[in-house]
């Protein structure tokens, strides 16, 4: 897409109006988003004894793939690269609120079915309403994800689990 005239700084001017260029939209989410990984890393350091170690190590990840993307972001825009943003169209929106109804319903459903009952059940219902059609391969992502989370908190860090409405039904 080209832009029909030159506007502000960082922003491009489509068919008379203005809009950020996506790689400068980016940059600005990337250092907020590696501003609020720092902020928890420091959170996390400050965890007593091995109950840092797994937050550490999640946030420092984070903080490092932040400013991988901001670097990512700030190549982008020296070399001039990236189209001007055209704004959310109507398929975006109603797929963004798809996800925040859906955080909101699995928030709650943690609360009440557990959390291994709550993944089961939002993930494939997350995708599938997303447009992913390969139900199998949503319910076997689904279950092996499942089963990872089981392992690393449950094997690995021998994290006791709260009662799970799924598993009390099962045995």
């Amino acid at each position: 897409m080209s832009s029909d005239t030159a506007g502000p700084v960082g922003h491009e001017t489509l068919q008379g109006r203005s809009f950020m260029n996506r790689n400068l939209l980016e940059l600005l989410a990337a250092i907020f988003v590696t501003a609020f990984f720092v902020y928890l890393f420091g959170e996390a350091r400050g965890y007593a004894g091995q109950s840092k170690v797994m937050p550490v190590a999640v946030t420092g990840l984070a903080v490092a793939l932040s400013l991988a993307w901001g670097a990512q972001c700030s190549v982008a825009l020296v070399k001039g690269g990236g189209a001007a943003g055209t704004g959310p169209a109507p398929f975006d929106l109603r797929r963004l609120a798809i996800v925040a109804v859906a955080v909101v319903v699995y928030a709650l459903g943690i609360g009440t079915l557990g959390y291994f009952t709550s993944t089961i059940i939002m993930l494939p219902a997350l995708s599938i309403s997303l447009g992913y059609r390969n139900w199998l391969v949503a319910i076997l992502v689904t279950l092996g994800f499942a089963a990872v989370l089981y392992a690393v908190f449950r094997l690995l860090l021998s994290v006791p689990l709260p009662a799970e409405t799924l598993f009390g039904m099962v045995g």
